[in-house]
């Protein structure tokens, strides 16, 4: 199963969604790595932070001239692979997109990410073309604030769209960014709200992957 975790906009998320969906299938009895297509390489750095003694995720970078025979060839070797997205208009975009078996767009709740996902399902379409197959996506409200009106116009905005929105929301919390810097998933740090709320997302997930 390969899952792409990706968007055309910096910032929103994807590398903290990556990395937590992969402690999430590691710690359920999954073989799982993740594919750092992301130019900072922040996977590669997480992953040589994690302690021996948790579930092991390894990283694997993958450069754009040898990125779908490194997809393909890890997706033999692992039950999970996760591709950490890039945000670009580059082809590597559509290459990671083609080749998801299930895509995961992050979105923050604000008007420039409105804009860029416009640019974003012309290029899914596109993929789909591509591919001759749908592709099963969804889009994930990252930093969600229920109570204010940008993110509830952002979410009906989404919900007119051909993709699903994932009914299960991730809140801004210091948390993910805490437990990233010592190689961990928010369901291994001690933030109660921020694992529960994840493991909610992760349930969504994970009943969609049974499904495909």
């Amino acid at each position: 199963m390969i899952i792409s975790v990706t968007s055309l906009k910096g910032g929103v998320g994807k590398s903290t969604i990556t990395q937590n969906l992969a402690v999430c299938f590691a710690q359920s009895g999954y073989k799982v790595c993740i594919a750092d297509a992301d130019t900072n390489q922040s996977a590669l750095r997480w992953s040589s932070l994690r302690d021996e003694t948790l579930p092991p995720i390894p990283a694997f970078g993958t450069p754009e001239k040898t990125l779908s025979a490194n997809i393909k060839q890890l997706a033999k070797d692992y039950e999970i692979v996760l591709i950490d997205g890039t945000p670009t208009l580059d082809k590597i975009t559509s290459k990671i997109i083609v080749l998801a078996d299930l895509l995961l767009i992050p979105i923050l709740p604000s008007g420039l990410d409105i804009w860029a996902t416009e640019q974003f399902l012309q290029r899914y379409e596109d993929a789909q073309i591509e591919k001759e197959n749908p592709i099963p996506a969804r889009f994930i409200l990252n930093r969600y604030k229920p109570n204010t009106n940008m993110s509830k116009e952002v979410k009906e905005v989404l919900q007119e769209t051909s993709i699903q929105v994932c009914e299960s929301t991730l809140k801004d919390r210091t948390a993910y960014a805490e437990a990233v810097i010592k190689g961990l998933g928010v369901y291994e740090y001690k933030d109660e709200k921020a694992k529960t709320e994840f493991v909610q997302l992760y349930n969504e997930i994970f009943s969609i992957v049974k499904s495909l």
